[in-house]
């Protein structure tokens, strides 16, 4: 090979490097009209111990949304999303199946539990997010809420209110936003380079301080990884749950609109249940979740 070419390959092999070591601003570069389906897929188990015995939930969800981009301004994105489907399932080793939901299965009138969760398909939000992925808002819940305790088919107004509080805490428009963050909210303020760390914080059922990195950068992707230290309370009439943890998190990003092509999260966390059936008695609790996002169609 000559001196000459080896020189030439010598400085595109330079160059090509210092393109890639530039500082960049990972953020969401989307664009009016753009429709996003986004399949999500969570397995979750819990263990109790009861004196020595082991009581094992399993619970697995699967939803699809579809998400598009109204309107835009230099630094927010306003998104409009809706539920496609839902797939639920809980089951017990001491108890069997709890839950069995699918919302394209045909929904039992004797099924109240299948009638409110299928009030969800087609119901459209607004979402208002930032270009680093942190929402400002999600409204609309109020009617969907509605619709979803009216499709239970209960006449009786005061046992209406009640649920319509309880699903204020699972689908309100606070609830909603923290969920979704955990699958937006993954960009810094400020231009990065490849090893370069950045952090926020998720609130929530889940409260999360997240340390990003990113690993990477090829010619269609961002590669990205974060580690969380995690806590969770969740409280019901029958069960307050306290746990602390860890996740790791993975995610391929659109290096071309910034949005995810897929995302994992693996959680580990253990604490303690107090049940009121037994007398407010603790009991040691680990809990262990995969969670899955993947961008299943994109219309632009």
């Amino acid at each position: 090979m000559s001196t000459f070419l080896m020189r030439i390959l010598l400085f595109l092999a330079l160059f090509s490097n210092t393109i890639y070591a530039q500082n960049i601003l990972l953020q969401y570069n989307l664009k009016i009209g753009d429709s996003i389906k986004v399949f999500q897929k969570a397995d979750q188990n819990i263990v109790q111990d009861l004196n020595g015995a082991k009581h094992e939930l399993k619970n697995a969800l699967e939803g699809e949304y579809t998400f598009v981009v109204t309107h835009k301004t230099d630094s927010l994105y306003t998104i409009f999303f809706t539920f496609d489907r839902l797939k639920l399932s809980t089951t017990s080793n001491l108890s069997g199946e709890i839950v069995n939901i699918d919302t394209n299965n045909e929904v039992s009138d004797l099924d109240i539990q299948a009638k409110i969760f299928s009030a969800m398909v087609g119901a459209k939000l607004k979402m208002e997010m930032y270009k680093n992925g942190k929402i400002k808002s999600i409204t609309g819940s109020e009617k969907m809420i509605t619709n979803m305790v009216n499709n239970a088919g209960l006449s009786d107004e005061f046992t209406k209110q009640l649920m319509v509080e309880t699903m204020k805490k699972e689908f309100g428009n606070k609830s909603l936003t923290n969920s979704f963050e955990q699958m937006t909210y993954i960009y810094p303020q400020n231009k990065v380079t490849i090893g370069d760390t950045w952090s926020n914080n998720y609130m929530g059922k889940i409260n999360a301080k997240n340390i990003w990195k990113l690993e990477a950068i090829n010619e269609k992707n961002f590669l990205l990884n974060g580690k969380s230290e995690v806590k969770m309370f969740t409280s019901d009439d029958n069960i307050i749950m306290t746990l602390e943890g860890n996740q790791q998190t993975s995610i391929t990003a659109e290096k071309q609109n910034g949005f995810i092509k897929g995302l994992t999260v693996n959680l580990k966390a253990e604490g303690i249940s107090i049940m009121e059936q037994m007398k407010d008695t603790e009991i040691p609790t680990k809990i262990t979740s995969i969670t899955t996002y993947k961008t299943i169609k994109h219309v632009q």
